[in-house]
This record gives C-alpha cells, sequence and structure tokens, in this order.
C-alpha cells in the first residue's frame, strides 16, 4: 500500500518537471527563430519570462545572453555597457547551470576575450576558463573511443 502511495506522489512529480523541460525547450526554439530574425529584444522578452518561471534552464540564460550581446553590438556606447553586463551575467549563469555546455562555455570565453575589464572580461578568466573547456573536450573524446577501435585508423 505504501508503495502505491509513493507512486502516486511520485509520478505526478516527474510530469511537471518533464513539462517544465518541454515548455523550456520550446521557448528556446521560439527565441532562437526570433535571434536569427535579428529580433532580439522579442528574444529578451521571451527567454527572461521563461527564466523568471523556470531559474534553472540553462539554455534560456545561454540564448539570453547571446540576445543581449546582440543587442550591445547595436546599442549605444553607455546603453551598450549595460547590456554587456548583462550579457556575461547570462552566460555565467549559464555556465553554472550546465558546466558541460562546451558552446556556452565558448560563448563566456568569447566575452572574457573581447570585453573590457570594467565589464567583467580579462585574459587570466578567458585562460582559466579555456583550460576547463579543453580538460571537458579531452575527456569526452576519450570516453568516446571504444576498446576495440584503433585511434590510428
Amino acid at each position: 500500500m505504501r508503495i502505491i502511495l509513493i507512486m502516486l506522489l511520485i509520478i505526478p512529480a516527474a510530469q511537471v518537471v518533464a513539462d517544465r523541460e518541454t515548455s523550456s525547450s520550446l521557448v528556446i526554439e521560439e527565441a532562437s527563430v526570433l535571434y536569427e530574425a535579428r529580433k532580439y529584444k522579442l528574444a529578451v522578452d521571451l527567454l527572461t519570462k521563461e527564466l523568471e518561471r523556470e531559474p534553472t534552464c540553462a539554455g534560456c540564460a545561454h540564448q539570453l545572453g547571446r540576445a543581449y550581446g546582440r543587442l550591445a553590438e547595436n546599442a549605444s556606447w553607455i546603453a551598450a555597457i549595460g547590456l554587456a553586463k548583462k550579457t556575461r551575467i547570462a552566460f555565467e549563469h549559464a555556465v553554472e547551470l550546465d558546466p558541460l555546455n562546451e558552446q556556452a562555455l565558448q560563448d563566456l570565453i568569447q566575452f572574457y576575450r573581447e570585453a573590457p575589464g570594467f565589464l567583467g572580461g580579462g585574459a587570466d578568466k578567458a585562460n582559466n576558463l579555456e583550460s576547463r573547456l579543453n580538460k571537458l573536450r579531452a575527456e569526452n573524446s576519450s570516453s568516446n573511443v571504444s576498446p576495440t577501435s584503433s585511434p590510428s585508423q
């Protein structure tokens, strides 16, 4: 009887998690379409709302950083400063939520390399993160080699 009660509690909770992931995936997809259409402000609005609803959505944070970055590139100098800071925060949040996301790591490295120190950029930060990314790639490539395959072939 206890097992049945526990299952009745677990199954709906799992469905809620699955529904949230599906919803976030759809939002990321829609934001990507807006991004490709150069509608960066609309993408920012959509992703900001989704992150308020689902703050652990790493993909949303990454896409938000990309959209903020494009807005910063096209903004006045004063506005670009605030947008660049938001870009950094979004990329850092994405990497914090999903430290294995190579694209988010690459985007954050690029930000650190290109942004001046007063906006949170810096070569040391970029180099440290790049070392982490290279280690991740090495681990991924070694785990993808089967014991029967020959790397020289």
